[in-house]
């Protein structure tokens, strides 16, 4: 039997989103560390909806070509579980972040994202030292990339762009990705919507 694929929901900001997750359970959320994106929340922030998320569902900080001490800070404070990087972060980069972890003692998972946009794409994806890679269209565009260049990825990968509670089922069970990465796809005039956030998880675990 083939073990059933995750589901993260990133961008929360609010309270009410963290009361939405906890009550429908998604396995992840995510937390926007880097403050050019509109969904950012400042780390006090970040940490305040850590304390009241359910402590079953692990939150991912996402980081763009941010300095190892930034990050080092999420770690130290306990506020995320993973670090997820979308910007132009390379192998050097990774390996870095690493002795900066166990030098703190913080080590948790890498998840590395690429923007999906050739079959050259896929292959530094898969080649990645990165614990996870993450297909994408891009750092939010809310939109899919071309998924027939989804062939024989050989690790565990999370999927995200372009995905809906109406999409998500075909996602699943035609590339049985570790994880598949939802946002906009959840959202109402951009504010995320409890009832997006419940119909994507019982469509995908039903």
């Amino acid at each position: 039997m083939k073990e059933q694929c995750k589901i993260k929901i990133c961008g929360m900001r609010r309270e009410e989103d963290i009361r939405a997750v906890n009550r429908w359970r998604p396995d992840a959320v995510g937390f926007i560390c880097t403050s050019r994106f509109w969904r950012y929340i400042p780390i006090e922030q970040a940490a305040k909806l850590r304390g009241i998320l359910d402590p079953s569902i692990k939150a991912c900080g996402v980081f763009v070509n941010e300095p190892y001490e930034y990050i080092a800070e999420y770690l130290k404070k306990g506020i995320i579980d993973a670090v997820q990087l979308h910007g132009d972060e390379d192998e050097y980069y990774i390996r870095q972040l690493r002795k900066v972890m166990l030098f703190q003692d913080t080590l948790v998972p890498v998840i590395k994202a690429y923007k999906i946009t050739s079959e050259k794409d896929m292959i530094r994806a898969k080649a990645s030292i990165a614990d996870y890679v993450l297909l994408d269209s891009g750092a939010g565009t809310g939109q899919r990339f071309d998924w027939r260049l989804i062939r024989d990825v050989g690790r565990p990968y999370f999927l995200a762009g372009g995905l809906t509670p109406e999409n998500i089922r075909e996602a699943a069970e035609r590339f049985r990705p570790y994880c598949l990465d939802l946002s906009s796809g959840v959202e109402t005039d951009r504010v995320k919507d409890p009832e997006k956030i419940r119909q994507a998880i019982e469509n995908l675990r039903r």
